[in-house]
């Protein structure tokens, strides 16, 4: 627990104190699991197009991604998105064991319309057993965590027993492991949020046991962040472009998933402090059913987003992000 509250108060000053960002060229690379549901809502193909972005200005490194929800179409539209992008090769898992399941308005689409390397789902790893072998590999406190979904892989990474990569159990080796966590979630103050609610056994385990940081990109953020009308200006052979064209016909969309991905790369080191304050007192208490209060007491290390600069402005950028080709 020292090394928790630790680790976070140093995230915190890096946050609240000026001049504290890394010079441009000097900072490393973000080393970075993403994990999404990718099947309800098109902000999740919005946010794998800035994730690979922000790769190719060399900002992260992109060391797994996990599809948390069952819709057998998610993992493939995954896996075209990054083979669009250049990356074909970033490891894919998919949760395994009970996890909720929603049909999708352009998964199936953008899996049959794009090429991409993962066959089937079959072929994809449980992507808690991808997630120990990758932070295992890994320095220690050195690894971000981004949730844009339900946290069913989250929960299965804890519950992990000691395996061939690793003789710490799933808790220990994220403890060890894993520098903080942004999730995608929760409705601050209080209220049901989807990503929490739709698997709410999960959620509530997965924050109620992680052992390090957690940053919430709360509902409320990115409900006023419109983008994906300009899509319009991309190439028609962009499957970013086709997903929202087949989500909405190419009009604004919230964006709930890109705040939490962008805060992870450019927020941590204090990048992003003219966009977001951020409330450092208290806990996201989660209840059974995936609803959530924030409540001041304990203080645990959890932290939520605060609106701080106009959304129109971090919608452009944000959308300036979704609309780079490879």
């Amino acid at each position: 627990m020292q090394r928790v509250v630790l680790l976070f108060f140093f995230v915190v000053i890096l946050l609240v104190l000026p001049g504290t960002r890394i010079a441009a060229g000097e900072s490393k690379p973000v080393r970075l699991v993403f994990d999404t549901d990718m099947m309800g809502d098109v902000d999740d193909v919005g946010t794998a197009a800035v994730l690979h972005a922000l790769a190719a200005e060399g900002e992260v490194t992109v060391l797994a991604m996990g599809l948390s929800g069952k819709n057998p179409w998610s993992p493939l539209c995954l896996s075209a998105l990054n083979q669009y992008f250049g990356r074909p090769e970033i490891p894919i898992g998919v949760v395994r064991g009970p996890a909720f399941d929603k049909p999708s308005r352009y998964a199936e689409a953008i899996a049959k319309e794009f090429p991409r390397k993962l066959n089937s789902t079959d072929e994809a790893p449980d992507a808690a057993l991808l997630y120990r072998k990758v932070l295992a590999a890994e320095p220690d406190g050195s690894v971000v965590i981004v949730s844009v979904g339900q946290l069913a892989n989250f929960a299965n990474l804890l519950r992990t027993a000691p395996d061939e990569h690793s003789s710490l159990d799933g808790r220990a080796l994220v403890e060890k492991k894993v520098k903080v966590w942004v999730c995608m979630g929760g409705k601050i103050p209080e209220g049901r949020e989807a990503n929490l609610v739709h698997d709410g056994a999960a959620a509530a385990y997965a924050i109620r046991n992680w052992p390090t940081p957690i940053v919430f990109s709360g509902w409320e953020i990115g409900k006023e962040i419109m983008t994906g009308a300009e899509l319009k200006r991309a190439s028609e052979t962009s499957p970013v472009r086709r997903a929202y064209q087949l989500f909405n016909g190419l009009k604004d969309r919230e964006s709930w998933d890109q705040t939490a991905l962008l805060y992870a790369v450019r927020g941590l080191d204090g990048g992003l402090k003219d966009y977001w304050d951020l409330e450092t007192e208290g806990y996201l208490h989660v209840n059974d059913d995936g609803s959530n209060e924030w409540r001041r007491t304990p203080d645990k290390a959890h932290a939520y987003l605060v609106r701080k600069m106009e959304p129109e402005k971090i919608a452009a950028a944000i959308e300036e992000l979704m609309l780079r080709q490879p």
